[in-house]
C-alpha cells in the first residue's frame, strides 16, 4: 500500500467512516453491557463488522504520513515506527474482538454479566482514536477549527451522558434491585430496556445540568455517592463546555464583524465628509467584492509576506490561465517566467474604474484575471473593444514610449496582474532572451488587438 497523506481525500473520507463507527460503537456496547446484558445475532453481527473497520484502520493508520514542526514525514520506516510507538497498543486491543473466545461459554458470568460483554468494554478504548482524528482535521483548511472544536465538545457531551445513564441503571442491577433503589421505586425492574434506558438518560441530563425536577431521585448511599459525582462532573463540564461554545461562536466570525466595522467607519468618513451618496456606495459595493471573494484580505500584502519560492508557486496557481494565454509568459523560459511571476502585483477594482487615461504614458501593463474592461476613445462614448479574462493591455506604450490615445474602464469587478514599466525595463535589461519574447509577443495579437492597432489605438 502507498503512503496515505495525512490531509488526502481519501483519509479525510475514511475518518468520516471510523468517526460514525467509534460513536456507534460508544452508544451500543455500553448499552449491551449495562442495560440489555445479551446480545442478539443481528448484534453481533454489527460488531464483529464494525471489528473489521477498525483492523483495516491498524493499517491505514501505519501508513498515513504526520507532521512534526508544520514538516510532513512521507518515510514509510518512519510512518510505522511514530504509529507503533504511540497509538498501535491501544488500537490494537480496541480493534480486536477478544470477546470472541467467550461466546462458546455465556454462562460465565461475573456479577451476573457474561465474561464477552466484560471483554467488549474494550472497545470503548476507540474514544480517544475519535479526538485525534478531529485533531488531525484542524489542520485541514477546508473546516473552521472553531466547528471543530464545538463538535468536540458536543461529542464529550453526548459520550459522559450516555455512559452516565448505562452506570446509573447498572448501579442497581449490580446490587440486585434492592427495594429502594431507584428502578424498584419507579417500577421499571422489569420494564422494556428502551424504557429503562430513557429514564436512566432523563434523570442523567436533569441531574448534570443540575436542574433536578426531583421525580427520579438517590435512596441509597451508593446511589448519593454517583449522584454527587455526576453533578459534580455535570456542573463542571457543562460550564467549561458552555462557556468555551459561547466564545467560539461569538469568535466564529470576529474577522467578518472586523471588517464590516471598518466598512462602517469607512462610510462613516465619507459621509462626514460630504461624499456623495453614489460614491460612497460605489465604496461600500469594493469592500464587499472583497469580503465575498477575498475576506477582506489584501492579496498583495499576503503574497509578500510569502518568501519568494513559496509565493512563485502560489503566483504559478493564481495566474495559470495567463500562464497558458498570454504569449509574454507563453515563450518565456522558465527562469524568466519566475522573474516575471514575482514582479506582479495582485489589484482588484470596481466597476466605472478608469485603469488608463488617454494622453498619459503607460506606467504598467495590466493582465485581466477576472472581469472585464472597455477600450473607450478620448471623449468616452465610443467603445472600440472590450477585453476579458486573459487579455492585457498597456505594452504598446511602454515599447513605444507614445501616450495612450484611447483610455481604459472596467465594466465590472475587476482583477488584474500588474507588471509595472519599471520592473519590465529592469528585466529587459538583465535578460537578452526577453527581447525575442517580446518579437514574438509583438507578432502574435490577437484578433482585437488587431483591430485596436489599425484603428490607431495605443494603450
Amino acid at each position: 500500500m502507498e503512503v496515505i497523506r495525512e490531509q488526502g481525500k481519501f483519509r479525510t473520507r475514511w475518518d468520516l467512516i471510523i468517526l460514525a463507527l467509534i460513536i456507534a460503537s460508544i452508544l451500543i456496547v455500553p448499552f449491551q453491557f449495562a442495560i440489555s446484558h445479551k446480545v442478539t445475532v443481528l448484534g453481533l453481527l454489527i460488531i464483529y463488522f464494525i471489528d473489521l473497520f477498525f483492523i483495516t484502520d491498524l493499517f491505514i493508520n501505519s501508513r498515513t504520513t504526520f507532521r512534526i514542526g508544520g514538516k510532513e514525514s512521507l518515510d514509510r520506516s518512519s510512518l510505522k515506527r511514530h504509529y507503533f510507538r504511540t497509538r498501535l497498543g491501544i488500537d490494537l486491543l480496541a480493534a480486536l474482538p477478544l470477546d470472541a473466545i467467550f461466546l462458546i461459554w455465556p454462562d460465565l458470568v461475573i456479577s451476573g454479566i457474561p465474561v464477552f460483554l466484560w471483554l467488549r468494554l474494550l472497545r470503548l478504548l476507540r474514544i480517544p482514536h475519535l479526538f485525534v482524528i478531529l485533531r488531525r482535521w484542524q489542520n485541514h483548511n477546508w473546516v473552521n477549527p472553531g466547528y471543530l472544536r464545538i463538535m468536540k465538545f458536543l461529542f464529550t457531551i453526548l459520550i459522559l451522558s450516555h455512559l452516565i445513564a448505562c452506570s446509573w441503571y447498572f448501579s442497581s442491577y449490580i446490587s440486585g434491585f434492592p427495594g429502594d433503589c431507584w428502578i424498584v421505586i419507579e417500577g421499571i425492574q422489569y420494564a422494556e430496556t428502551g424504557t429503562i434506558y430513557i429514564r436512566s438518560l432523563y434523570w442523567t441530563i436533569t441531574t448534570m445540568t443540575t436542574v433536578g425536577f426531583g421525580d427520579i431521585t438517590p435512596h441509597l448511599n451508593y446511589e448519593y455517592i454517583f449522584t454527587i459525582i455526576s453533578m459534580i462532573l455535570g456542573a463542571s463540564m457543562y460550564a467549561f463546555i458552555i462557556g468555551n461554545i459561547a466564545s467560539l461562536v461569538s469568535n466564529l466570525d470576529v474577522q467578518k464583524a472586523s471588517y464590516w466595522s471598518k466598512i462602517d467607519a469607512t462610510n462613516l468618513y465619507l459621509r462626514s465628509r460630504g461624499v456623495p451618496i453614489p460614491l460612497s456606495e460605489r465604496v461600500r459595493n469594493y469592500y464587499e467584492y472583497r469580503w465575498h471573494h477575498h475576506r477582506g484580505m489584501e492579496e498583495e500584502l499576503i503574497l509578500n509576506e510569502l518568501p519568494d519560492p513559496l509565493r512563485l508557486e502560489v503566483m504559478m496557481q493564481l495566474t495559470s490561465d495567463l500562464l497558458e494565454n498570454v504569449p509574454l509568459f507563453k515563450y518565456s523560459s522558465s527562469n524568466l517566467k519566475n522573474i516575471l511571476l514575482l514582479a506582479l502585483k495582485a489589484k482588484t477594482y470596481d466597476p466605472d474604474s478608469m485603469l488608463a487615461r488617454p494622453g498619459e504614458t503607460a506606467k504598467e501593463i495590466f493582465f485581466i484575471s477576472k472581469g472585464s474592461v472597455d477600450i473607450k476613445d478620448h471623449t468616452g462614448q465610443q467603445t472600440y473593444a472590450t477585453l476579458s479574462n486573459g487579455e492585457y493591455f498597456g505594452d504598446i506604450s511602454i515599447l513605444l514610449g507614445e501616450q495612450r490615445t484611447a483610455g481604459a474602464c472596467t465594466t465590472t469587478f475587476c482583477e488584474a496582474f500588474i507588471l509595472d514599466a519599471e520592473d519590465f525595463f529592469c528585466i529587459k535589461d538583465e535578460y537578452p532572451e526577453f527581447r525575442e519574447v517580446m518579437k514574438k509577443m509583438s507578432s502574435e495579437k490577437t484578433e482585437k488587438t488587431m483591430q485596436l492597432m489599425l484603428d490607431g489605438v495605443v494603450l
